[in-house]
């Protein structure tokens, strides 16, 4: 069904000057061990997921047309995604490169986490990370200059919300939204960024840089306590009233307070709209969207075989300010004891100073140690394991990925994780019992 409505986008004309068709389908098959931590969360047991994705591109005689189709279901949950992440039109006018359409646009240079990366919402296509994005229509320029290297212009637009997660998901926050309360600071209106790259030689190697700006909706949401998920006793007018005196009450705080975000929009309620949090009926997490300012710079020197790498993003809010920034090294070994295959070690410190009236976050004060090796062979086979440990509450995660190429269009992988947050205070603790082995196959076409 998905592959006949893409083939509707196409451009008569497409057909005539080469189409490409290209992409997966892919199964899985992920096996909790416990049962959930969170209330309403599915228990232990295995989950097969399924995945696909379908890519189409195609000459127009002005330009380019590529679209790209994404859909993930979860056979145990019911839940189920579909995205067209990439539907645009792009082409050259006299050395500047012009795409006008939904594309998704990758920034960053760390392996553990990306704070700079703010083009698009993030997408529940991933299995664990981050990588998959949702697709963001856009107009975007490009031109390169003589000695400062490319610049990026984009404009933004149709904000896109976080898809909030079910009650019965696993590997979720302690709160699950209701996105049909969905709250935002200002009005609809046009994202804007602006994105400069180059590379410089220096000393003895090779330095890239990345110079960022973006101004508009933040994508990740503040969670505040409100009237969500509304039960038939609580009548609409109540719904809304309390919820937008939330709003007021959030938007009336700022600097770096003691208390937690619950407690300070709490005492800057009304009387009314406290007495009804502590009745409990129809009390939940309501998404607010606050509008930010961003300031990023990506970093990556190469010399021999080390890779230093600096991402980090500082950003602007009508609350307070904060910074989030990730420092690390990679050092690549050739030919490992004679068997042909790479080892890389790579080594980071993520650091991350915001306060409680800010999006929650997994990573403050933590490291993230990883070793990958790639045996170089007929299968390209590949195997890496990961561990990621919080400074202050000492939990961690550890994950583990291999995959290897069964036939010529048929790839294996096998992962799992294993978390230890027992902290409560730790945003991390929602996964404590989200412990999971995942076995898939891909067939790529």
């Amino acid at each position: 069904m998905g592959i006949v409505w893409l083939a509707t986008l196409l451009p008569v004309p497409l057909a005539a000057q080469g189409l490409s068709v290209e992409g997966e389908i892919g199964l899985a098959a992920r096996s909790y061990t416990r049962d959930g931590a969170l209330p309403g969360q599915a228990g232990s047991g295995t989950e097969m997921i399924g995945a696909m994705r379908l890519a189409v591109s195609g000459g127009l005689g002005f330009g380019d047309f590529t679209a790209e189709l994404k859909g993930r279901t979860n056979a145990r949950t019911g839940a189920t995604s579909l995205d067209l992440s990439k539907a645009h039109v792009s082409g050259d006018l006299d050395g500047v490169r012009w795409l006008v359409g939904r594309d998704v646009v990758f920034w960053g240079v760390t392996e553990s986490y990306n704070p700079v990366n703010v083009i698009n919402q993030r997408g529940d296509f991933a299995s664990t990370g981050d990588e998959d994005r949702l697709g963001q229509t856009m107009a975007m320029l490009s031109f390169e200059t003589a000695g400062l290297g490319n610049f990026s212009l984009y404009g933004l637009f149709g904000f896109r919300p976080f898809d909030e997660p079910r009650r019965s998901d696993r590997l979720r926050y302690y709160v699950a939204g209701d996105d049909r309360r969905t709250l935002y600071e200002s009005g609809e209106g046009v994202d804007f960024a602006l994105r400069n790259t180059n590379t410089v030689d220096l000393g003895n190697g090779s330095l890239d840089y990345a110079v960022s700006l973006f101004s508009g909706r933040d994508r990740q949401p503040v969670y505040l306590p409100g009237c969500a998920f509304k039960t038939a006793t609580v009548s609409e007018a109540t719904c809304n009233a309390v919820n937008a005196d939330i709003r007021a009450s959030y938007e009336s705080l700022s600097g770096r307070g003691n208390a937690g975000l619950l407690a300070q929009v709490f005492g800057a309620a009304s009387p009314a709209t406290r007495a009804f949090l502590l009745g409990g009926d129809s009390v939940g997490a309501v998404p607010y969207y606050q509008d930010m300012q961003q300031v990023g710079l990506e970093l990556a020197y190469a010399t021999g075989d080390w890779l230093f790498k600096f991402e980090g993003a500082q950003r602007f809010t009508a609350r307070d300010n904060y910074f989030a920034g990730v420092i690390g090294a990679e050092y690549a070994f050739g030919d490992v004891f004679g068997s042909g295959g790479g080892l890389t070690v790579t080594a980071e410190y993520l650091y991350d100073d915001r306060s409680a009236l800010q999006p929650p976050t997994f990573v403050e004060d933590d490291v993230f140690l990883a070793v990958r090796y790639d045996f170089n062979n007929m299968s390209g086979a590949s195997l890496s394991v990961g561990a990621l440990r919080d400074l202050d509450s000492r939990a961690m995660v550890t994950t583990v990925e291999a995959s290897w190429r069964l036939a010529g269009n048929t790839r294996v992988s096998v992962s799992s994780a294993i978390i230890d947050a027992d902290d409560p205070f730790d945003p991390l603790s929602a996964l404590d019992r989200d412990d999971f082995l995942e076995i898939g196959l891909d067939y790529f076409f």
